[in-house]
């Protein structure tokens, strides 16, 4: 079987004040694209549907669109979902009945047997080939777990060996014990590449970080969600995350970006290819690495390209600038916004870096680089809270000034 493995979408995410609508649309034409090429059997999408739990209306009706789209595009496609730790799971589950109808199936909570055990049947879904009705494979879909889905005193890595192996057991019983066994899941994986900047909101200090052995070697190929980065965190056990559709900081911004494209032998084998995708925005540091001075900074904006060059705004770069002061300067952001006035640009932030002593009188450099909201921009998020519209100019230029 030919399966294709996809994460963390986070449909509806607001990037540095941006929506990226868009740029979601763009990844979706290129999916259906790929869809159509490799007419695959199944499609396994592990978790963070969404970028929250209540996403907007419009990324919503884009959810569904594209289920639609994906359907229609491989006859016969067969489309597991699980939730991730954004998203909702009932909101998320709430069309079951309707998406199973098309051979979509949502797993986002784990239902409970009249005893108050885990329902693990519920977890298990065999798929067939696009080519027959007989199941090739089955899959363990384990929706993101929270604290209280476990057995009281389990750690998160001894929570989920305990639902694999539920599942497991529950697979043995059944008629299709026989066949190859996939599994999706949403959980950081110890030993996996995280962003510098976490943007996948793990549990400081590695406590909720689960040893890839809790998942038995008896599952072919594990598609992970949740960390960002694509990469095989156990070749032995074939343990994927397929990464995210899109970056979703700065310091993801040199990550592939596509699907896993996973062929399934009856033997239980497997074989994974990279469908790679290039996103429709670019995210641009200058300097590109470490930082520079104001000047230079200065001298760089003014090399970018203007709006009426690039006609095409869902096309256009974002945009950090990472400065290196010798001294606070408080106009700086004011003349960066002036020069980028009528450039092909969305700019995010400022990344300011400084020489400061430590209490060794050690030279050490610091950076607001955690910091992901200028004043300026809390104080917009405040007005856009309470009134209609933009902060106006003469309001903006007043706060500018204060600041300042």
């Amino acid at each position: 079987m030919l399966i294709f493995h996809t994460a963390d979408w986070h449909l509806g995410n607001i990037f540095h004040r941006h929506d990226r609508l868009a740029e979601h649309r763009h990844f979706f034409n290129w999916l259906i694209a790929q869809l159509r090429e490799h007419q695959p059997d199944a499609m396994i999408v592990s978790g963070d549907v969404f970028d929250n739990a209540n996403p907007s209306a419009a990324a919503e009706s884009l959810f569904y669109e594209v289920l639609k789209e994906a359907i229609q595009a491989v006859e016969g496609l067969q489309i597991v979902i699980i939730a991730g730790n954004h998203d909702s799971a009932h909101r998320l589950e709430a069309p079951s009945p309707f998406l199973k109808a098309n051979n979509i199936y949502v797993r986002g909570n784990v239902k409970r047997t009249e005893s108050g055990a885990p329902d693990f049947d519920d977890l298990l879904l065999p798929l067939s080939s696009r080519r027959g009705s007989e199941a090739e494979v089955v899959c363990l879909a384990l929706p993101y777990l929270r604290s209280s889905e476990y057995p009281s005193g389990l750690s998160v890595g001894d929570g989920i060996k305990y639902y694999v192996d539920g599942m497991l057991k529950a697979l043995y019983r059944t008629d299709f014990k026989k066949l190859p066994i996939i599994a999706a899941a949403h959980f950081y994986a110890a030993g996996a590449k995280i962003s510098e900047e976490h943007s996948e909101r793990l549990v400081v200090g590695g406590q909720d970080a689960v040893l890839t052995r809790s998942v038995d070697k008896a599952v072919s190929y594990t598609a992970l969600g949740h960390i960002h980065r694509r990469q095989c965190v156990d070749y032995d056990r074939q343990m994927w995350y397929s990464g995210s559709v899109l970056p979703l900081s700065f310091s993801e911004k040199h990550y592939n970006h596509g699907v896993n494209c996973v062929r399934v032998f009856e033997d239980g084998k497997c074989t994974v290819d990279h469908l790679q995708y290039t996103p429709l925005r670019r995210l641009r540091s200058i300097p590109e690495k470490g930082a520079a001075s104001t000047a230079e900074v200065m001298e760089a904006l003014a090399q970018l390209p203007n709006a009426d060059e690039r006609p095409n705004r869902d096309a256009w770069d974002y945009l950090e600038i990472r400065v290196r002061e010798q001294q606070p300067e408080p106009t700086f952001l004011s003349e960066v916004t002036e020069v980028l006035k009528g450039k092909a640009i969305y700019f995010c932030r400022i990344v300011r870096e400084m020489s400061v002593r430590n209490s060794d009188e050690q030279e050490v450099v610091v950076s607001n680089a955690a910091l992901q909201i200028t004043p300026l921009e809390m104080a917009q998020r405040f007005y856009r809270q309470r009134f209609p519209g933009e902060m106006p100019q003469e309001m903006l230029d007043r706060f500018t000034q204060a600041m300042n």
